[in-house]
């Protein structure tokens, strides 16, 4: 039936309050790691095959835009080094991110650490830029803190590791106030981390896309660092990067310690994490949480399922 022309109006300026209201509240939401996941997500238009970059900006150079995607979609660096007040910005747009830091971690064991502004590295030499993100170790030789997963990203192909480099030097600079870490009484960075051998001869070969399972150990060890959450301890308790999935290390935030769930469950399946990752959605139809699944949306179909076929063919 046809609302006479009146009531039409009425009811079009009440849909139009709600809206409104809608989107009043959701800006207003209190910014948090701890956020569940989306309900629903839709497929990004044109979602590209691996190695293609269509995802991102036309006008970026292929080797910019493959930083920006590892850095925004598989990394989800902006998780830690988000700028601004609004954590909520990394759902708005997430492959465009602010990533000038300034959001400080809470709950660490060792004190509050404050995400550094990777808006303001160009003067880093690229070894110096590979050196903070594969081995842990700053210009002047001090340590990064934890979260940032050094011994993970260890493993980053030259390649990658050449993108990576390329993407954040292509980023405007943002100026932004960065607190110094507050260590408890006694600690140095010395204490909390140990940097690895930093070999300058080594060589990081690229990982074959076409081996699903080579490529998504990659992609998800060295590169998601899906281990940094699920992964397990060696023997004095430090981060096994190489290890199993099997969830013994504590992950720590604004919230009381906790251990990531083991992806060795053998009820899970690869269609479970393959949605878990494109959609943020859990087998139970919740939300997931924590785990940067909006970022992991990003990802392409392909280096999806790989990184799942592989979680599912790694189990001990």
């Amino acid at each position: 039936m046809r609302l006479p022309k009146p009531t039409l109006i009425a009811t079009t300026l009440f849909l139009l309050g709600l809206l409104l209201l809608g989107l009043l509240l959701i800006g207003g939401a209190n910014p948090t790691m701890a956020q569940d996941g989306p309900t629903t997500t839709e497929e990004p238009e044109g979602t590209p095959e691996v190695g293609d970059m269509g995802m991102v900006d036309g006008e970026e150079d292929e080797l910019v835009a493959r930083g920006r995607y590892l850095v925004h979609a598989v990394a989800a660096c902006q998780d830690c080094h988000i700028g601004g007040s609004d954590y909520n910005a990394v759902y708005e747009d997430t492959l465009h991110a602010s990533l000038a830091g300034g959001y400080t971690l809470l709950g660490n064991p060792w004190g509050q650490v404050t995400a550094p502004n990777l808006t303001v590295l160009h003067e880093w030499t690229d070894e110096q830029l590979e050196n903070a993100i594969r081995y842990g170790v700053r210009p002047d030789g001090s340590l990064l803190l934890p979260p940032m997963p050094y011994e993970a990203y260890a493993s980053l192909s030259d390649e990658d590791m050449t993108a990576i480099i390329a993407y954040l030097r292509s980023l405007e600079p943002v100026e932004s106030e960065i607190a110094e870490p507050v260590l408890l009484e006694g600690l140095t960075r010395e204490d909390i981390r140990t940097a690895p051998e930093i070999n300058a001869d080594a060589e990081f070969p690229t990982v074959d896309s076409s081996d699903m399972l080579a490529y998504g150990e990659y992609l998800g060890r060295h590169v998601a660092a899906c281990v940094r959450c699920h992964g397990s301890a060696a023997e004095d308790g430090t981060l096994d990067p190489a290890g199993p999935l099997t969830g013994q290390v504590y992950v720590y935030g604004d919230f009381d310690a906790f251990q990531a769930p083991s992806l060795a469950d053998e009820r899970l399946s690869v269609e479970i994490i393959f949605t878990l990752l494109h959609t943020g959605i859990k087998a139970n139809g919740r939300g997931v949480f924590i785990m940067p699944a909006y970022a992991y949306m990003q990802m392409t179909e392909a280096d999806a399922q790989a990184i799942a076929s592989w979680v599912i063919s790694a189990r001990p």
